[in-house]
């Protein structure tokens, strides 16, 4: 008994060694395989991952560059911080960031220059007293202040660099004699790390919230009309990839506010770059409404109980005409807002209209179906 199972405790060690040797052959395979679609999906990954390298490269000149490190030193390592933080996909994420950062220092390190010339000018023990209420008091306050909507939206990071910055120094600067001149320091080089991001976000293949915004919407209508048509075309609905469409759209709500809340901070950058941002995140918000109705429908005809197939015929024209205006209806509304025009004023034209008058004919002229239903 012992014999055997040792023997097979020996051929499971045997069968986990071949399994993980299998693996590590096929990791090499599988990892150039990740990278590449990473990059063919959105080849826009590989030239921010390049900006970001280039960027780091930048700001570590402060410490490679020998008189450059004898005029900052040992801070320079902010700069370096600074851009791993404050660098963002967009230029959106990265200006809404980086002014936030960039401002946040500013204030609370002109504060703490204030406090500490006041408290510099009292005793020992009420300078400790006077550090530790305005601490107390600004804390509060800063924190209370995140709870406003319109702070918590668009300066929520800056009130918290304000927050940890006006709290290193003003404590710092009761030990320390010379606080007030390494923070001078910390700020040039967070401003020098700033600069860098901005320089290289908006000037070097800039990647703009705005277009991300506008491509998403009008690929939210174009998926929301595919699926309106492949539903009602084909014959068994179970076997149609049809749910990426809509399922793009009831998903999109919190990309849509990040993306409107980025292009707010964008510069104009084009004749075609100014635009409503939050007349998208109202669009958004029907066309999910209309999605819930996509997959209500989506639902009713992957049943299990389905309509006799001599009732389905009664309504299978009028239904499928009613589909294909209101896919010609989404699809040239994506149209006119890919191509930046007005819509025509023929988007809901009289052959949508006939469409629903042929749909009702044909469910009153069934009354007795539907009696029979209710019964």
């Amino acid at each position: 008994m012992e014999l055997a199972m040792a023997i097979l405790a020996k051929e499971n060690w045997k069968r986990n060694i071949h399994l993980i040797s299998q693996k590590l052959k096929r990791f090499p395979g599988l990892l150039w395989q990740t990278i590449w679609k990473v990059g063919r999906d959105d080849p826009r990954r590989v030239v921010h991952a390049l900006k970001v390298g280039l960027s780091l490269t930048l700001v570590s000149l402060l410490y490679l560059l020998e008189p450059l490190f004898e005029g900052i030193g040992q801070n320079a390592i902010w700069a370096v911080m600074t851009v791993v933080v404050v660098l963002e996909f967009t230029a959106g994420a990265t200006l809404c960031k980086g002014l936030n950062r960039g401002l946040g220092t500013l204030v609370a390190g002109s504060l703490a220059f204030l406090i500490e010339n006041i408290a510099e000018k009292t005793g020992h023990v009420f300078r400790a007293v006077f550090i530790g209420t305005a601490v107390f008091v600004i804390g509060t306050a800063a924190t209370y202040m995140r709870f406003f909507p319109y702070v918590k939206r668009n300066y929520d990071y800056g009130v918290l660099i304000f927050l940890l910055t006006f709290n290193l120094i003003t404590v710092s600067s009761y030990r320390v004699s010379n606080v007030m001149k390494i923070a001078n320091e910390r700020l040039y080089t967070i401003v020098i790390g700033c600069g860098v991001c901005l320089l290289m976000t908006l000037f070097i293949f800039p990647i703009w919230s705005g277009e991300d915004l506008h491509n998403s919407t009008v690929a939210k209508l174009e998926g929301l009309a595919k699926s309106i048509q492949l539903m009602l075309r084909k014959k068994s609905h179970r076997r149609i990839p049809i749910d990426k469409g809509y399922k793009a759209v009831l998903d999109s709500k919190s990309q849509d506010e990040t993306l409107a809340l980025h292009a707010s901070w964008e510069p104009r950058h084009s004749r075609h770059c100014r635009y409503p941002w939050e007349q998208y995140v109202k669009l958004g918000a029907v066309l999910r409404h209309f999605g819930y109705t996509v997959v209500a429908l989506h639902g009713c005809l992957q049943t299990e109980i389905q309509t006799p197939r001599s009732y389905r015929a009664l309504f299978k024209d009028p239904c499928s005409r009613v589909a294909d205006e209101v896919s010609k209806a989404l699809i040239e509304l994506a149209n006119s807002i890919k191509n930046r025009r007005r819509c025509s004023p023929g988007i809901l034209s009289d052959y949508l209209h006939e469409a629903l008058q042929d749909l009702d004919d044909a469910l009153k002229s069934q009354p007795r179906l539907f009696l029979g239903l209710q019964q």
